[in-house]
């Protein structure tokens, strides 16, 4: 049999030469579909692809903002990324609010980029005309977006809490988002919802709040629910911040956690474990999405074959429920006699 040559490779495809010599070896000029395609084709002749790694040894990491970046999840993520960088002989250079015209032009030594948390629409769309590989970290990315993405089971993980509680005995339950819109917590919703409806004798509401923080939204739900008859002994809550916002101010209302309502968070940022009682959380491996990413990178550079002719990836790490004292068996008993400071209307 004949050897495949790039020639055939452009005569099967109907391109030009030129158009697959710069597919085959990562070069800009031509679209990420054209890429996808002619690697496809390549692997399907037997035509064997040895592209040249690249050469950079700086993982630029890239955030939204500043204030983003100084999340204490970001931050995770970047201690993983700078210890799989430092172990590989790279080094890691953090920077914000970048354009997409910033990624037109490849850097000087620069290994690839690494997108975490939310970006807009246009930066992502210039990822995709940059020769240098891209992955992005526990964000939504667009469908089919042909790049890597790593993050975490979310869904998995509001399922998991569904059945959690249940076989704790609680029947009626609440997701507290805090602020709305952010996609993990709607992920975590959609999990949830998804467990409750498997297990078939569980009642869910959600609530939203201004902000985070916002004690008084909950306390205005806590009193139309109660007018309604609907007693919960439960809350799931979108983030570890949420979480304590809503213990918290059970607790002031007179309310007991958990002996009158569980509390389970997401996330277990340290304060987690630093309020009482000490909050049920979902534990997320935010510091081991960084190092994936960076092993994906490197991958996708050519400095391993962990990934060589397989298509982009979507890579969720599994987190675990980590049981804490805000969480205990579901009260067989109404706590409305329980509330202070607060009228609920008959």
């Amino acid at each position: 049999m004949s050897r495949v040559t790039i020639q055939n490779i452009a005569d099967h495809l109907g391109i030009s030469k030129f158009a697959v010599s710069r597919a085959l070896t990562g070069k800009a000029g031509v679209s990420e579909s054209t890429r996808l395609l002619v690697h496809k084709t390549a692997a399907e002749l037997g035509y064997n692809v040895k592209r040249k790694p690249i050469e950079g040894r700086t993982v630029v990491v890239l955030f939204k903002d500043r204030a983003t970046a100084s999340r204490e999840l970001w931050v995770d993520v970047q201690n993983g990324i700078d210890h799989e960088a430092d172990l590989n002989g790279c080094t890691m250079s953090v920077r914000w609010n970048v354009a997409p015209n910033d990624l037109a032009v490849s850097e000087i030594d620069c290994l690839g980029y690494l997108f975490v948390g939310p970006h807009s629409h246009d930066v992502l769309a210039a990822a995709l005309q940059s020769s240098l590989p891209s992955v992005i970290i526990n964000h939504i990315v667009p469908p089919l977006w042909p790049k890597d993405q790593v993050g975490a089971a979310d869904v998995e993980a509001g399922i998991s809490v569904a059945h959690y509680l249940h076989r704790l005995g609680h029947r009626k339950v609440v997701y507290a988002h805090g602020r709305r819109g952010y996609p993990g917590r709607l992920a975590r919703l959609a999990g949830f919802s998804e467990g409750i409806d498997q297990l078939g004798d569980m009642e869910l509401r959600e609530i939203g709040f201004s902000d985070d923080r916002a004690a008084g939204d909950l306390r205005e739900a806590i009193g139309t629910m109660a007018a309604s008859g609907f007693e919960p002994t439960a809350f799931f809550c979108g983030s570890d911040i949420v979480a304590v916002t809503v213990a918290s101010e059970l607790m002031r209302l007179g309310l007991r956690v958990p002996e009158d309502i569980s509390v389970v968070g997401h996330a277990d940022y340290a304060i987690a474990s630093q309020i009482s009682p000490q909050l049920t959380t979902v534990h997320m491996p935010h510091r081991e999405m960084g190092i994936v990413a960076v092993r994906t990178l490197l991958a996708r550079a050519g400095q391993s074959s962990f990934l060589e002719g397989l298509p982009f990836q979507r890579i969720h790490l599994v987190p675990d429920l980590v049981e804490r004292q805000s969480s205990g068996p579901a009260t067989q008993e109404s706590w409305r006699q329980r509330l202070r400071d607060l009228v609920i209307a008959q």
